[in-house]
């Protein structure tokens, strides 16, 4: 179960562009042109089984742009309407969609202390696709398409090109609550897999919000001011990468359950910074080939840091449907 999280995770990537810790207050914001700066590390743990320790830091960029965008709002009666709900439902047509591109880069140094090459320099670069869509009951359709290479700088020359998609449907029932639902699917190695998804905001009382992306998290979310959000709970979290191993290309796979506190804080309409604190509760590390299992490796726990930085900028039809139809 923990690898098939691992896999959603980095599929789903219209919801992250990496497995991480996901405001889903935010929502709109993946929708948003922007620079998503992202940096995390996790210090030496021990492996249980074995001698040596794992250990992870990593750095990420991804910059979203939009392509093409079209948002036209018009009024035209509906004299066979029945009542005065019917008249205002078939009598305001809004048509908006926007597609964007995106573009992701990333580099991690993982040690691996088990073996004759102690450290590992890990690369990744994606680029994808992404559209939303306003139906006539004023529900959002999205949809995402994305190719990924993550290897070692050893086995770029026999790297395997990855590929994830997702689409889904989200409905915003008022200003703290929203419910979204659809279908990641992953290609990777031959191996092809779907895994339904189900994601939502529900308000708890106050500035208080329970959060839920199943199978993948479940957090709540406390807004102490305007600007700031804190989201504590436990996600699944991990990597998958290629990697010359004992002369030929396998795949590393790490994947852990993480408890999590989270803090954004909004410095201006454009800037967003992130810290992030975390505990593994149980991670591991495979070795596979071509998806037949090899070894696995379980690692102690271990705490994790991270701090980001967003940059918003261009226009967003996403922010436009919330602010002059959906609210």
């Amino acid at each position: 179960m923990r690898s098939i999280c691992v896999l959603f995770l980095h599929g789903l990537t219209v919801c992250a562009s990496h497995a991480q810790t996901f405001d889903l207050e935010q929502f709109e914001q993946v929708f948003r042109p922007r620079l998503r700066i992202d940096g995390r590390f996790q210090p030496e743990s021990a492996f249980r089984d074995t001698t040596g320790g794992f250990s992870n830091a990593e750095g990420t960029a991804v910059l979203t742009f939009p392509i093409a965008s079209r948002f036209k709002a018009g009024f035209e009666l509906d004299t066979a309407a029945r009542g005065l709900r019917e008249v205002l439902t078939n009598s305001v047509h809004v048509e908006a969609r926007q597609l964007l591109g995106s573009v992701r880069l990333g580099a991690r140094q993982v040690q691996i202390g088990f073996d004759s090459t102690r450290v590992r320099n890990l690369f990744t670069a994606s680029a994808g696709l992404m559209c939303i869509h306003l139906t006539r009951k004023l529900r959002v359709l999205f949809w995402s398409v994305n190719v990924n290479v993550s290897e070692e700088d050893r086995t770029f020359g026999s790297a395997v090109p990855r590929f994830n998609g997702a689409v889904g449907k989200w409905r915003l029932k008022g200003l703290r609550k929203q419910f979204y639902y659809g279908l990641a699917l992953s290609y990777t190695d031959r191996l092809v897999l779907p895994i339904p998804f189900l994601g939502g905001v529900a308000p708890l009382g106050g500035d208080w919000s329970f959060q839920y992306m199943l199978p993948a998290q479940v957090g709540i979310g406390y807004r102490p001011k305007a600007g700031t959000r804190i989201l504590a709970g436990i996600t699944a979290d991990g990597f998958r990468s290629g990697m010359e191993w004992q002369g030929e290309r396998a795949n590393l796979n790490q994947g852990s359950m993480r408890a999590f506190l989270n803090v954004r804080h909004r410095l201006s309409r454009s800037l967003q910074l992130r810290a992030d604190v975390g505990y593994a509760l149980a991670q591991s590390v495979r070795i596979t080939e071509r998806d037949a299992s090899r070894d696995r490796y379980p690692v102690e726990p271990a705490f994790t840091v991270g701090l980001g930085v967003n940059v918003l900028f261009g226009g967003s039809v996403m922010q436009r449907l919330l602010d002059d139809v959906l609210k």
